[in-house]
């Protein structure tokens, strides 16, 4: 049962449902360095910029899935350290739930993010809080049937596993993303209905699966293994899912911008998908404008500031499907 406080809060849809999405995840701050070009192995490079933004995988998703009209709790954790509040500072602001985000000893959760001169990056996390979410917590999420669960894999793997579990049982929608990639046990995406993986994370779980596979098959094979949804995003050349729900297979193209970083553009697909999925869209439909939002966040620098807001996106969407 959803409190009377946050059903004040949340819209009614046109099938009389509750909207609200859960997210379950990581909660950081980001480092953020500005340079010409990514060092290799050995070498060091000088930086032109450091800025210390909000970040995290979870924390990111859910304030995509905000900006694209959902109402929206968090559940995660930040430590006592002088930056938690600023890493929550744009959820906060944007009315996102934040009662069930714990706060730990130690240090908030913290990425070193680097981007050159073509948008390119390389991230290294500390977890910090992260690994103090816990199994209970994921446990006490208060899913209602109908919600929409996002989580993605920077808090503890049992973690992960339970939430999935918990939004099964509860009759909660659970989208995942496979980011950053850990090898799960196969009878973990039972209760996954769509899987969100880049080209690396498709080809790695292949590899677990002993799937061998055509390129543009890979989704469908990874949706017919395992049960669910699936979709693979390609970066600059699209995506390919397959919905289980319909039996069928679809591709959507990349969408030609001036890209400056693609820090959080995966997680801003994520967050859009499962507002739209929330709504009722098809899958299909609902890539088509998570696609568009993922596209428009690489014209801007960041993570949480380069997400848009749904009525940004205008002529990147096009007619949509239904």
């Amino acid at each position: 049962m959803i409190s009377a406080s946050l059903a004040a809060r949340a819209r009614i849809s046109a099938t009389g449902k509750i909207e609200m999405i859960h997210v379950l995840g990581s909660i950081n701050i980001d480092y953020g360095c500005q340079l010409r070009r990514l060092p290799a192995a050995g070498e060091t490079v000088h930086a032109d910029q450091l800025d210390l933004t909000p970040g995290g995988k979870g924390a990111n998703q859910a304030l995509a899935a905000q900006r694209a009209g959902s109402e929206v709790t968090m559940h995660g954790a930040v430590g006592t350290d002088e930056v938690a509040i600023q890493a929550l500072s744009l959820l906060k602001e944007a009315g996102i739930l934040l009662t069930s985000v714990k706060t730990v000893p130690g240090s908030t959760g913290c990425a070193f993010v680097f981007v050159d001169a073509n948008g390119e990056n390389q991230i290294v996390v500390l977890a910090g809080a992260n690994d103090a979410v816990s199994v209970e917590q994921a446990n006490d999420m208060r899913l209602a049937q109908g919600d929409t669960l996002l989580l993605q894999m920077e808090v503890p793997l049992p973690v992960v596993q339970a939430a999935a579990a918990s939004g099964r049982q509860k009759g909660a929608t659970v989208i995942a993303s496979l980011a950053p990639y850990y090898t799960m046990p196969e009878s973990h995406y039972k209760n996954i209905d769509v899987l969100l993986v880049n080209q690396a994370e498709a080809e790695l779980l292949c590899n677990d699966l002993e799937i061998n596979v055509a390129g543009n098959q890979t989704a469908s094979a990874l949706a017919q293994r395992l049960g669910c949804s699936v979709v693979q995003t390609l970066g600059a050349n699209g995506l390919q899912g397959f919905d289980s729900t319909t039996d069928s297979r679809f591709e959507l193209p990349g969408i030609k911008v001036n890209a400056i970083d693609t820090v959080g553009a995966g997680d801003t697909f994520a967050g859009f998908l499962g507002a739209m999925i929330d709504r009722g869209r098809s899958l299909q439909n609902s890539c088509k404008i998570a696609n568009a939002a993922a596209a428009f966040a690489c014209t801007r620098p960041g993570a949480q500031s380069a997400i848009p807001a749904i009525a940004e996106l205008g002529e990147l969407v096009g007619a949509h499907a239904d």
